[in-house]
């Protein structure tokens, strides 16, 4: 039987979206680590370095979620225009 082309690009797209997710946060455990782990003489964290790490990441989710913001704004800006222009074509 064979897959329906529709449920291979979802499919194609849901890897996509997901290899992405895994880029990101790579990136971000990788930049609060080298930010803000130092002391490898223990096996524990300790409180200034989770406090240091929750920071990091909050700090990158709220920079994200305000791009993502703008980027909807500018978007919505652009689809504005470009249904005025039409308008007036």
């Amino acid at each position: 039987m064979a897959v329906p082309p529709n449920m291979q690009v979802d499919a194609m797209s849901s890897g996509a979206q997901f290899k992405e997710f895994l880029s990101q946060y790579n990136k971000i455990t990788e930049q609060c680590f080298m930010a803000c782990i130092h002391d490898f003489t223990t096996r524990k964290v300790v409180s200034s370095e989770n406090t240091c790490s929750l920071n990091c990441l909050e700090k990158f989710m709220k920079m994200t979620n305000r791009i993502s913001q703008r980027f909807q704004e500018h978007q919505m800006a652009s689809n504005d225009a470009l249904a005025a222009q039409a308008q007036g074509s």
